[in-house]
């Protein structure tokens, strides 16, 4: 990680590296393992995200999802279009997330595209008292032509994905800008990658509100972040391990970042931005 990471602070932070993720799906997390369960929710502050799942696949977690919700959201805002082109191929398309062209990665990540494309989202929220509420399944439409069996095969029609309207105006309204370079890096584990997205974002969110700083206990760390952790003192405590190993690995991609734990939770200070530009995007000031 160290190597990649200085490859990318090496590299030119062009137009192609710039991505985008929605603000929703920053500021509250999708599971990182199966919860084997078919319903998910999340909150972070005023903010929760729930999600439901098609009973017939279950709930999309870890990695993948995360990679195809951020190339979505990414291409959503370029093109200002909900249609959205997959590409010819099966293999286009895994390198288009930066993934394998394999047969574990081709697996992955068909079923967590299924999973995914068929759940539902509900994103609820508070804003001076008033409580908020917007239910948006992702897609609409899919037509998925690719051969599995043949994954390098072009077909004639390109695969397509038809973003629902509601889900499209809240990914395009208020998007956060990201470096997918840095996203791909950190694609082993979803904690990372989560991490890297929210640090991006709440330094933003400091800036836009001159404000110094903000200090975050580890309890309401956990309830943003710790799905996977019991609600108990050992849960806590396993959290934070956990936090703090990969809060380490975000910042060997962002070390300009001022996030310093201590007893009381983590601190968030206001540090220059990770992106430079924003490909012309209106960013979040919620």
């Amino acid at each position: 990680m160290i190597g990649l990471a200085s490859d990318i602070a090496a590299g030119e932070n062009d137009a192609e590296s710039i991505g985008f993720l929605g603000q929703a799906l920053v500021q509250t997390t999708l599971p990182h393992s199966d919860p084997g369960v078919p319903y998910f929710e999340r909150s972070s502050g005023a903010v929760s995200l729930s999600i439901i799942a098609n009973p017939k696949f279950g709930l999309p977690f870890g990695t993948v999802p995360r990679l195809l919700l951020a190339w979505i959201c990414t291409e959503a805002v370029r093109t200002k279009s909900p249609t959205l082109g997959l590409g010819r191929s099966q293999n286009e398309f895994l390198r288009k997330l930066g993934m394998r062209t394999d047969g574990r990665d081709c697996l992955r990540l068909r079923t967590q595209s299924l999973k995914l494309f068929s759940s539902m989202l509900s994103i609820t929220y508070q804003i001076e008292g008033r409580y908020g509420l917007k239910n948006m399944p992702i897609a609409d439409e899919a037509f998925v032509l690719w051969d599995p069996h043949r994954p390098d095969d072009r077909m004639l029609w390109e695969s397509s994905l038809r973003l629902s309207n509601t889900f499209f105006k809240n990914i395009t309204d208020s998007p956060v800008p990201i470096d997918m370079r840095v996203l791909r890096a950190l694609s082993k584990s979803p904690l990372a990658m989560d991490i890297y997205s929210w640090l991006v974002y709440r330094i933003f969110l400091l800036r836009v509100k001159n404000r110094p700083g903000v200090m975050i206990p580890w309890a309401a760390l956990k309830l943003q972040f710790g799905a996977d952790y019991g609600d108990s003192p050992r849960g806590l405590i396993d959290f934070k391990k956990r936090f703090l190993l990969r809060l380490k690995e975000a910042q060997l991609f962002y070390p300009e970042a001022n996030a310093t734990p201590q007893d009381a939770g983590l601190f968030v200070g206001a540090s220059r931005l990770h992106t430079r530009h924003t490909g012309s995007a209106k960013l979040s000031r919620l």
